[in-house]
């Protein structure tokens, strides 16, 4: 062999070693993302009957059961109701400046009282007496506290 032969098939062959090292790069990546997705699909569930799940939708539905395991059932029970404390900015209104308590979703102000106190008191009463939530406003506006009851 030439010493220009000699050249030519060392090329080659680092050529070929270049091209495997890839292939074998490329593999392992995709490999490596399927497992990555069969691991955050995949759903364990050990000693359980039941499943409760609560939405943030005002959305009430059937009881799912599960086809993987007939033992599961998943639950969207009735969201909370959820009753904001804010004060009212509108100048024009009878109750302007007092704290009204309004259910989320809705324009009509359920009650008006001159002190945030008594408006905090009135809406964890109804809260508590519907399984919601209050959410307490500062003046201005931004949310100071949400309270669980």
């Amino acid at each position: 062999m030439t010493e220009q032969q000699i050249i030519f098939a060392g090329v080659g062959t680092f050529i070929t070693l270049i091209i495997i090292f890839c292939i074998v790069k490329l593999i392992r990546k995709a490999t490596a993302e399927k497992k990555t997705a069969e691991q955050t699909t995949k759903i364990e569930v050990e000693n359980f009957e039941e499943v409760t799940i609560e939405t943030d939708d005002n959305i009430e539905e059937e009881p799912i059961t599960s086809p993987q395991a007939d033992n599961i059932t998943i639950i969207k029970t009735k969201v909370k109701d959820v009753y904001h404390i804010s004060q009212n900015k509108n100048d024009k209104s009878d109750h302007s400046k007092e704290w009204r308590v309004r259910k989320q979703g809705s324009e009509k102000t359920i009650k008006y009282f001159s002190i945030q106190k008594e408006a905090i008191q009135f809406a964890e009463e109804s809260a508590s007496k519907n399984n919601g939530k209050v959410v307490i406003h500062k003046l201005s506006g931004d949310i100071r506290k949400n309270k669980y009851s």
